[in-house]
């Protein structure tokens, strides 16, 4: 029922990641020698979506694969020298940053309005297409 929603969630989760991620840059804008990060985006098919094939355990003694309730990794932390360094050893751009922090907030809203209007779609089915 909620399949439409799921890869969404993962999207916006990505997304609020990289917001952190971001802002972080920004604060540091003055900090000497400080070498900003990004977010690199990272598929979540996992082992068995990659290589097409299912752990499987061989004793009931081995550890199950996949940490149950573990939070999917949506991103990658990498550092990002593209500013290029100042006269202190500085790399942050802060127009730069504010530009990343921007369209960054304009995708987490674009993917929000998707995920309201499936959960409007779902709720108006379950209710018997009643309004």
């Amino acid at each position: 029922m909620f399949e439409t929603v799921t890869p969404l969630q993962g999207a916006l989760d990505y997304h609020l990641e990289r917001h952190n991620v971001l802002s972080s840059n920004v604060a540091h804008v003055d900090t000497p020698g400080y070498r900003p990060v990004d977010l690199e985006r990272v598929e979540d098919a996992g082992f068995a979506g990659t290589l097409a094939v299912a752990l499987a355990r061989t004793s009931a003694a081995h550890i199950p694969g996949g940490a149950a309730g573990a939070t999917p990794v949506t991103g990658r932390v990498m550092t990002d020298l593209t500013a290029g360094a100042g006269s202190d050893g500085n790399y942050v751009s802060l127009d730069r940053e504010a530009a990343k922090v921007a369209a960054n907030h304009l995708r987490y809203d674009v993917v929000s309005a998707v995920v309201q209007s499936e959960l409007r779609q779902l709720r108006f089915a379950v209710s018997d297409a009643k309004g």
